[in-house]
């Protein structure tokens, strides 16, 4: 999945896990566009936005004079939506994690209800519906949960990765040992998943992307250290 690679490495050799575990229904892979629908009549599940999008572009790069990279945020914002559930939809339950070859770390989960659609528990900031569900007089809607076919947005509040586990941590991402000069770059693979439920029927999609995070060591005088931001705003 991930590790460190530097100026003049020929190549490098990533390995890959299973962040999230289970079967995905529906599963969608890269940076843009909606997730595909199932072609069937069976109840299904998609996801549209990015598990991750670097704010400082596609490779953000940290100088920093003792290789250290301090912190990881993330504030990530996705809509989900359902197709063919009979009775609606029970509960969504939304999880993202990060991982590098160091191992994997759960970074968001959290499960909304039809009992309570205007909640935000835990790191949820908001949650309501697509804009194009809405009309100018309801575009604070809450999710309809009733729908047999339906949609919702949920935006995560600002988190830094690196305190949310043992894996994805400032010591794994850094690179104490680099020269001056020298850049280090670590893959993380970022895996949203959302597992819907209602009235016996269950569905799961799961997205997936891939980002760089790069330390470099420069000639001269630098900062002592740095934060990448992966955010959606």
């Amino acid at each position: 999945m991930a590790s460190h690679s530097r100026d003049g490495d020929t190549q490098r050799e990533p390995t890959r896990r299973t962040l999230l575990g289970g079967t995905a229904a529906v599963a969608v892979g890269g940076l843009t566009g909606l997730g595909a629908l199932a072609a069937s009549s069976e109840p299904a599940a998609a996801v549209e936005g990015d598990p991750a999008a670097f704010e400082a572009g596609d490779a953000p790069t940290v100088t920093s004079n003792d290789g250290r990279v301090e912190s990881v945020y993330l504030s990530p914002a996705l809509e989900v939506s359902w197709t063919d559930f009979s009775e609606g939809v029970d509960r969504v339950t939304l999880s993202l994690a990060v991982g590098s070859d160091a191992g994997v770390d759960e970074v968001y989960r959290e499960t909304l209800t039809d009992t309570d659609p205007e909640a935000t528990p835990g790191d949820v900031a908001s949650v309501g519906r697509p804009s194009s569900d809405q009309s100018d007089a309801a575009s604070d809607a809450p999710p309809d949960f009733d729908a047999v076919d339906g949609a919702l947005t949920a935006r995560f509040e600002r988190v830094d990765a690196t305190e949310r586990g043992d894996a994805v941590t400032s010591e794994t991402l850094s690179a104490a040992d680099l020269s001056g000069g020298e850049t280090a770059t670590t893959t993380l693979d970022v895996v949203f998943r959302a597992d819907l439920a209602g009235g016996g029927d269950e569905a799961t999609v799961v997205r997936t992307t891939t980002v760089e995070v790069a330390v470099e060591n420069p000639a001269g005088d630098a900062t002592a250290g740095g934060s990448v931001e992966i955010d959606t705003a």
